[in-house]
């Protein structure tokens, strides 16, 4: 191999993490190799001294006390384990450029949260992670278009898990799944997450869903009704019309007063709700969604005025 060929490394160890920069056909990359005692959030940089970062190393995070992390749209690749045990990592923000990533990955994590900013199409490696992670997760897509608008999903992948139980008498074990997350997890085709088969879950989700996570399903798919089809629309509305003491009280927890608007701009509240939500917000000093909420009740549901007889 020729001198001007040959790929040349360099380690730089910047806020606590440590990079391997390279050059190789006049290409500068910078691979994320490991880390220090890292807590909190972090957030991975584009370039590191000139060279643009595009993959994370094996074991890169591994055993770190992080809660959630961002990575740059320059980003290409993970390795296997590259989060191994990190139990305190709920949260994930990339973008579709993000598209490889290792075996493992996400073993011991109870990741919650992800982030995708969609800007080359709606394939993305989210049908990888959902797959590696078995709890309850809520993901938010934003599909970036040429002229410039941004349309968002936001949709929730229930919790699932497999129970091996064994047949004494014929000596068989069996396998039993419960949760319909399994199926949502099912809902996506050439690596796109498939709307009208994820909406056409919801049936299945009644029977075996609780409440909380339903009314997220239905409550997000309406405010954020990215492909949602006119059926699927009148079923969400339907459910979360009839449930809207658990949809305003988890709401109300969560101090999301973005869904708090929406359910009064779409009048999905009942009076009974309403004043069940008020109480919530009351009780646990919830000041802003209790202000809101009071706005809410006087537009709504607007006190009769008193009229004297002469």
């Amino acid at each position: 191999m020729k001198q001007s060929e040959r790929q040349e490394y360099e380690e730089i160890t910047v806020n606590g993490i440590t990079y391997r920069l390279s050059e190789e056909g006049g290409l500068r990359s910078a691979l994320v190799v490991s880390c220090g005692d890292l807590e909190g959030a972090v957030v991975i940089p584009e370039e590191m001294e000139g060279h643009k970062v595009t993959g994370l190393a094996p074991y890169a995070f591994s055993a770190k006390r992080i809660e959630s992390i961002v990575l740059p749209v320059s980003l290409r690749s993970a390795g296997r384990y590259v989060f191994y045990r990190c139990f305190s990592l709920e949260r994930l923000i990339f973008c579709d450029t993000f598209t490889d990533i290792g075996a493992g990955a996400f073993t011991g994590c109870r990741l919650k949260e992800l982030e995708i900013d969609f800007y080359q199409g709606e394939q993305s490696c989210l049908k990888f992670i959902v797959d590696e992670i078995r709890y309850a997760l809520w993901a938010t897509l934003r599909y970036h278009r040429l002229d410039g608008r941004v349309e968002t999903a936001k949709v929730v992948f229930p919790e699932h898990y497999e129970e091996a139980v064994e047949n004494t008498p014929a000596r068989i074990v069996e396998t039993h799944y419960h949760g319909a997350g399994g199926y949502y997890r099912q809902s996506f085709y050439n690596r796109e997450l498939n709307f009208r088969e994820y909406d056409a879950l919801f049936p299945l989700a009644l029977a075996q869903e609780d409440e909380e996570i339903l009314a997220d399903i239905a409550g997000y798919r309406l405010r954020f009704p990215y492909r949602l089809e006119k059926k699927a629309e009148e079923n969400y509305f339907e459910y979360l019309a009839g449930h809207m003491k658990q949809a305003g009280r988890q709401s109300v927890e969560r101090e999301d007063l973005d869904m708090l608007r929406f359910f009064g701009e779409r009048k999905l509240w009942s009076r009974e709700a309403l004043n069940q939500a008020i109480e919530t917000a009351s009780e646990e000093k919830k000041l802003e969604a209790l202000a809101l909420l009071m706005e809410q009740k006087r537009n709504l549901f607007p006190g009769r005025r008193k009229t004297f007889d002469l």
